[in-house]
């Protein structure tokens, strides 16, 4: 059973899945709340030969404590919007988690 916590994310189980769009070069890692259904994510890697995917999912891996092999883009692996998902995770402490840092 999944159910919608907010527009861009959808806990299913024990996953949550996320919609975002990286915004690569950028002067700090940080996760910014927009208003439309996609949480953006900032990274100071560059969008070239996947270092702002790898950047990005450090960041997560960082934020929520969470292993990096835990999280896989499973779609937008050459484009800004992507589709995450974050297997074997909590959805409240995720949730928790997110408040804090948006």
């Amino acid at each position: 059973m999944s159910r919608n916590i907010d527009s861009f994310i959808k806990v299913s189980g024990n996953d949550i899945i996320i919609k975002i769009k990286v915004i690569p070069n950028s002067s700090a890692n940080k996760i910014i709340r927009t208003s439309t259904d996609t949480l953006k994510i900032t990274v100071t890697s560059p969008p070239i030969e996947g270092k702002a995917n790898k950047k990005c999912i450090a960041y997560l891996s960082k934020q929520f404590n969470v292993p990096k092999t835990k999280i896989k883009i499973l779609h937008g692996e050459n484009n800004r919007n992507k589709i995450i998902k974050i297997c074997d995770l909590n959805s409240d402490d995720f949730l928790e988690k997110l408040e804090k840092v948006i």
